[in-house]
């Protein structure tokens, strides 16, 4: 550029003929806060509000809930020890990524991520087939082999141990991509100092390594716990035949009462807000100071490292015990005309697979969802890169409506999913927006949902890509719409299939909001596993949960031709 074209970039849009579209361009940025607040916001605060009209009523229905504080107690177990799965496993295999041969390192430093492909509906269900105390097939092998004694056992997945084993492995892969990327950022330098100095690699570990990770441990701790106060999948498929209720649960039984208790509801699952809110400022006091955690290098972390091919058991196990067990189990149930806990590949038969494809309910079910979507997918990636740009620093919007922008960005990380659905069912279960159902509905939940996941990957690409580019059409004469369309977008292709890639995660897998916002006439595959839970078979229960894989699958490839690449290595 020339000098004056610089001057002009430095001084900013006030000070050039620009400057006279500086309050309508504010006026647009005022427009997406709104609508954000539209999206995110107003549910929540018009479920309050009703919870605020009957509040000595919901009260008295709250202290009257039956078992009350063993629900409470419960979530506060579930969270805590699923948590403490995750961080230590997570951490575990992020650390073994390091140690592995560097042949390995590509491969395996992918595997931990895998299993965020396999819906947790079809874990669990995969893991109820392997340890169901009568009918396990892992269950019924330990017997025969006189491991426990009776027809029953010896391990149950349905109690408060299998409860949080499962949903700490399920979250273990958060963990690994947090702590991971942490670990990839920082050289090695100060373990190979520690080793050379007869160290060994766990007093490097516990010395150096550990307390250097702590910003990414304190961050991921903090986002699983959250994750782990409302989960809801886990607990409802597994707590159920003895009982165990969570508040997540215990909201969704409320939302299938007719009439529908909303006031109690939302005091029900208002303690976990206060929680969520409380998690996220101890987190920010954690890592006030983030100087103290800065080791900037251009070396890789093998460098220097010592690596070892046992480092491989760990990461292969995890994947086995997440992907593969599971998917054998679902696979082989629903080849089977009928489930007794015995794999024999000599009765395996199509007929199941046949009969719930040739189910217009099944039909219904994944057109639904696939539309969905592809809606939210169309909806969510301009409004995310929205917000992407005003969170900028360089595009310069106001204090006061990009402080606004990026806490109702990052709000539905905090909020319980059990909560956010309730409320989006009373929401727009009244006037002036009556869409229970209908596919709109359950698309501005699944948009409302997704939106938080999908800006940090498109906020990353545009900050690495600076601003040069942008300026550059600009200057040339091209407008806004033209330069997004035409530079920044090819620039941010990666980011754009990243966020298409969570996305298609958050809206295959979705089972909390789904069983709440969708009716008998209008359900997504996630509902309609569900009711056949209930009162079908398994062998179609079984198919159902690979055809949820199977969507999101299908997801995966659409964020692959955005992204024109691989996108699971980058989430």
């Amino acid at each position: 550029m020339t000098l004056t074209q610089e001057r002009n970039a430095a001084t900013g849009p006030a000070q050039t003929p620009a400057g006279s579209r500086a309050k309508p361009a504010g006026r647009r940025w005022a427009l997406l806060a709104l609508l954000m607040a539209a999206l995110i916001l107003w549910p929540l605060i018009k479920l309050e509000a009703r919870v605020a009209e009957d509040l000595s009523g919901a009260v008295d229905r709250l202290l009257g809930y039956r078992d009350l504080g063993r629900v409470y107690l419960n979530t506060v177990i579930i969270a805590v020890g699923s948590t403490i799965v995750a961080v230590v496993a997570g951490t575990g295999l992020a650390w073994c990524i390091t140690r592995v041969p560097p042949r390995w390192y590509k491969v395996m430093s992918v595997l931990p991520v895998v299993p965020l492909l396999m819906p947790s509906v079809a874990s669990v269900q995969g893991w109820s087939y392997l340890l169901s105390p009568r009918t396990g097939i892992i269950n019924q092998y330990l017997r025969e082999w006189g491991v426990g004694s009776g027809d029953s056992g010896p391990l149950d997945v349905y109690s408060m141990t299998g409860i949080i084993l499962m949903a700490g492995t399920i979250l273990t892969s958060f963990v690994f991509m947090f702590v991971s990327a942490s670990l990839r950022q920082r050289g090695a330098e100060l373990e190979a100092a520690a080793a050379a100095c007869g160290a060994s690699p766990w007093r490097t570990f516990r010395t150096v390594t550990l307390p250097m990770m702590r910003p990414a441990l304190v961050y991921s701790t903090a986002i699983v716990l959250l994750l782990a106060l409302g989960q809801f999948t886990v607990p409802l498929l597994l707590g159920t035949p003895d009982r165990i209720d969570v508040v997540s649960t215990a909201v969704y039984k409320v939302s299938a009462d007719y009439p529908v208790d909303y006031a109690l509801g939302g005091a029900l699952a208002f303690p976990l807000l206060v929680i969520g809110l409380g998690v996220i400022l101890i987190q920010r006091r954690a890592l006030r100071d983030e100087r103290r955690y800065v080791s900037v290098s251009a070396r890789t972390r093998q460098v220097g490292l010592k690596t070892s091919g046992w480092a491989l058991v760990p990461i292969v196990t995890y994947l086995v015990v997440a992907v593969v067990l599971p998917l054998v189990a679902l696979v082989s149930v629903s080849l089977s005309p009928f489930w007794s806990g015995r794999i024999t590949p000599s009765t395996f038969t199509l007929d199941n697979w046949a009969a719930v494809w040739g189910n217009q309910n099944t039909v219904d079910a994944i057109t639904t969802t696939l539309t969905a979507l592809l809606l939210t997918l169309v909806a969510v990636l301009p409004l995310s890169y929205l917000v992407s740009v005003a969170l900028l620093r360089r595009t310069r919007v106001r204090g006061v409506i990009r402080l606004p922008i990026d806490v109702l960005a990052s709000i539905a990380l905090c909020m319980p999913v059990s909560l956010l659905g309730f409320a989006f069912l009373f929401t727009y279960s009244e006037p002036p927006f009556t869409l229970y159902g209908t596919t709109a509905m359950v698309v501005v939940a699944y948009v409302t949902l997704a939106i938080p996941f999908a800006i940090r990957p498109q906020l990353s690409a545009l900050t690495a890509i600076g601003p040069e580019y942008s300026e550059a059409s600009r200057v040339s004469g091209a407008g806004s719409l033209s330069t997004a369309w035409r530079i920044t977008f090819p620039l941010i292709r990666s980011g754009l299939g990243v966020s298409a890639a969570l996305i298609t995660i958050i809206v295959a897998h979705e089972f909390t909001v789904s069983l709440m916002v969708t009716s008998p006439t209008r359900r997504v595959i996630g509902s309609l596993l569900y009711d056949e839970t209930v009162s079908g078979t398994a062998p179609n229960v079984a198919v159902l949960s690979l055809l949820m894989l199977a969507v999101t699958l299908v997801g995966i490839g659409i964020s692959w031709l955005i992204a024109g690449g691989n996108t699971v290595d980058k989430i």
